[in-house]
């Protein structure tokens, strides 16, 4: 074969195999992440993502010794995926067994003697040493990290080159430029998954936020409640459903824009007195129009229950000034429930909701708590 073409295979042809490697294990990684809790799919993904590895690793062995005559690139998968997720014991395994299962190749094709062996053991067990240092040396970047990685896996197939006397030009580009190569192509796409990951979060917290007021969305309320139910530090969960007072009667007199400034002006309030008096355990959250709701943790109904009452003398003491000089007095009403031990979010938010439409039926501007209170009270005694 041409020495230019061996040349081309050393430093982009393979590496860029390589990458496109790295890149199919990310998305089985990916999609294997998303059965988190099923231990027989978490099995047969597992055995799936192996036996995938070493049909590539034997294909890469392949490639390498006809491109350039030399085995290359050989570990360069595992620790990628290792620097991307070090708790993962498979891609330790992998990366350990890749040398002994490339020595077993080379054995079966008779490209190699097996009295070899101790090199290819020497060099997972150094290998898989230096790699558990870095990984947990967090006082440096990942980045960095990941290309003293690289870096050493180059001086280390140079020494053994050298030691199995293949210190030839082709080989020893591959080990250098070949491996620059990866990096730089795999510094790329670790940036642009890192840009797409950002993306992805802001947009979820712009999905998890109300345009108008800026506070919570249904869907944060959803995704704090599992997460509090699943906290065992977490004693009890109040809930309550809130609603502003004759609040069509103040758009229909004074309209849109006028309703949207009190709307503003009472999520301010009631979210600044919340997490005042609850920091860490007081959220806010618009369900849509003037329907609130606020989820307290690890604080009694009672705590929560004359924060609103104080909440809602402030509101009849102090109306609303709106940008045109019209002062608004608003009053709300408003249910409060335990949220129990087992019970789904839209059962205690029926609950709460439905204790609302009572008092909205009996009068307005009060606030109310069901028996679950009286229950939850007997329970802590």
């Amino acid at each position: 074969m041409n020495l230019g073409v061996k040349f081309f295979d050393a430093i982009i042809y393979l590496p860029i195999i390589v990458i496109s490697m790295i890149i199919s294990q990310i998305y089985f990684e990916q999609y294997w992440g998303s059965f988190k809790g099923n231990r027989m799919a978490n099995f047969i993904l597992t055995v799936v993502v192996i036996i995938t590895y070493f049909i590539q690793e034997f294909c890469l062995l392949q490639l390498s010794l006809i491109n350039i005559g030399a085995v290359a690139f050989m570990q360069v998968v595992p620790i990628t995926m290792l620097f991307r997720n070090n708790q993962n014991k498979v891609w330790w395994w992998l990366l350990f067994l890749t040398p002994p299962f490339v020595n077993v190749i080379e054995v079966m094709m008779r490209l190699e003697s097996i009295n070899t062996w101790w090199i290819w053991l020497v060099e997972s067990v150094v290998f898989l040493i230096l790699c558990g240092i870095l990984t947990r040396w967090e006082k440096i970047s990942i980045r960095i990290r990941y290309t003293l990685a690289i870096v050493i896996l180059g001086m280390i197939e140079l020494f053994f080159l050298g030691i199995e006397h293949h210190f030839l030009a082709v080989n020893i580009s591959a080990a250098t430029l070949g491996l620059i190569v990866i990096l730089v192509f795999e510094g790329r796409r670790y940036e642009s998954e890192i840009k797409n990951k950002q993306k992805i979060k802001l947009l979820q917290r712009e999905s998890e936020r109300d345009d108008l007021t800026g506070l919570l969305s249904y869907r944060a309320l959803s995704q704090e409640i599992s997460a509090l139910t699943e906290n065992k530090d977490i004693r009890n969960i109040v809930i309550g459903g809130l609603d502003i007072d004759h609040f069509k009667a103040i758009n229909d007199t004074y309209g849109h824009f006028v309703g949207n400034e009190v709307l503003n002006h009472f999520s301010t309030v009631l979210r600044e007195q919340i997490h005042h008096a609850f920091p860490n355990h007081g959220y806010v959250y618009r369900f849509g129009g003037e329907e609130f709701s606020i989820v307290v943790s690890n604080h009694s109904i009672d705590e929560v229950y004359s924060l609103l009452q104080s909440i809602e003398n402030s509101f009849n003491a102090n109306p609303v000034v709106t940008k045109e000089g019209i002062k608004i007095t608003i009053s709300f009403s408003c249910s409060l429930t335990n949220h129990l031990k087992g019970e789904l979010l839209d059962v205690t938010l029926k609950r709460a909701d439905k204790m609302l439409y009572i008092v909205k039926n009996n009068g307005r501007g009060w606030i109310v708590t069901d028996h679950h209170h009286k229950l939850a009270k007997r329970g802590t005694d």
